[in-house]
């Protein structure tokens, strides 16, 4: 293994029709693992799922930080009014 990535050994010259598919389905497996691992990476609702403190933490944030937004803003034209 280097970098991450798993190397198999080049097929030998003299394979057969049974070897080749044994490898073709070897690596159909390999790219559909790969794929798995990507959508999951990029989809929202799973990320939600396995970290769902940070999530909780960041929803808090920002709804903490929309109300002070609101504050601000009606606090700043109360004192303009009088």
């Amino acid at each position: 293994m280097t970098d991450g990535r798993l190397e198999r050994p080049p097929l030998p010259k003299d394979a057969g029709i049974h070897t080749i598919q044994l490898d073709l389905e070897q690596t159909r497996d390999e790219v559909a693992s790969t794929l798995d691992d990507l959508f999951a990476t990029f989809n929202p609702g799973v990320q939600i799922r396995s970290h769902p403190v940070l999530f909780a933490g960041l929803f808090l944030a920002a709804v903490g930080a929309a109300a002070g937004a609101v504050v601000m803003l009606t606090r700043g034209r109360a004192r303009g009014r009088r």
